[in-house]
C-alpha cells in the first residue's frame, strides 16, 4: 500500500506536465505550420490536458464528491483500459505485428528493456534498495499509456505506427516484466 500511494503521488505530479509535452510535440509535427498562439489554444483545449487538469483539481477539493458522481467517475476510469484496447485494436494491422519493421521494434526495446535497465542503474547510483526500487522497476517496465494512440488520431499523429507499438509492447511485456522483476529482485536487499 505504502508503493502504491507513493506511485499515486509521483503519477499526479507528473501525468499533465507529460501530457502537456506530448500535446505540445504531436502539434508541432503534425503541423509545422502553427505557431505559438496556436499550439497554447491546442494545449489548453486538448480533452487529455483538460482531464489531468480536472482531475487534479477534483482531488484538491477539500470535500468529497456528491457519491453517485464518485462512482460514475469510478466506473468511467475502469472502462478507460478497455475501451483503451478496443480504439487500438481498431487502428491495428496485423500485417505489422507479423513483420514488424525497425520503427516498431526501437521504441518497443527502449521502452521494456532499455528504459528499465536505465532506471535499475541510475536507482542503484542513487541508493534506491528494497521495494522501492522494485515499484520504480515495475512502473518502468510496463507498456506505453494506450491514450497516446488517441492523441495521435486526433492530432494527426501516426496513429497506425502508435497502435502497432503498443500491441506489441503489451504482447512483449507479458515475458519482460518479469524477467526485469527478476533481475532488480537481486538488487532489492540493497
Amino acid at each position: 500500500p505504502a508503493g502504491m500511494a507513493v506511485v499515486a503521488l509521483v503519477m499526479a505530479i507528473i501525468i499533465l506536465p507529460i501530457n502537456l509535452v506530448t500535446v505540445f510535440v504531436v502539434t508541432r509535427f503534425a503541423d509545422r505550420t502553427a505557431n505559438w498562439p496556436t499550439l497554447i489554444r491546442r494545449m489548453a483545449t486538448n480533452p487529455m490536458v483538460i482531464a489531468a487538469a480536472g482531475g487534479l483539481l477534483l482531488r484538491a477539493l477539500p470535500f468529497e464528491l456528491f457519491a453517485p458522481v464518485n462512482k460514475t467517475l469510478q466506473l468511467i476510469g475502469q472502462a478507460a483500459l478497455g475501451l483503451g484496447l478496443v480504439g487500438i485494436g481498431a487502428g491495428l494491422r496485423l500485417d505489422s505485428l507479423v513483420k514488424p519493421r525497425i520503427a516498431i521494434l526501437v521504441p518497443v526495446a527502449v521502452k521494456l528493456v532499455v528504459f528499465p535497465a536505465l532506471l535499475l542503474t541510475i536507482s542503484l547510483l542513487l541508493g534506491v534498495t528494497g521495494e522501492e526500487l522494485l515499484f520504480l522497476i515495475l512502473c518502468g517496465a510496463v507498456p506505453t499509456a494506450m491514450n497516446g494512440y488517441v492523441l495521435a488520431k486526433q492530432m494527426g499523429g501516426d496513429a497506425e505506427l502508435y497502435a502497432t507499438v503498443t500491441t506489441l509492447q503489451t504482447l512483449a511485456s507479458f515475458a519482460t516484466i518479469p524477467v526485469v522483476l527478476l533481475l532488480a529482485a537481486q538488487f532489492v536487499g540493497g
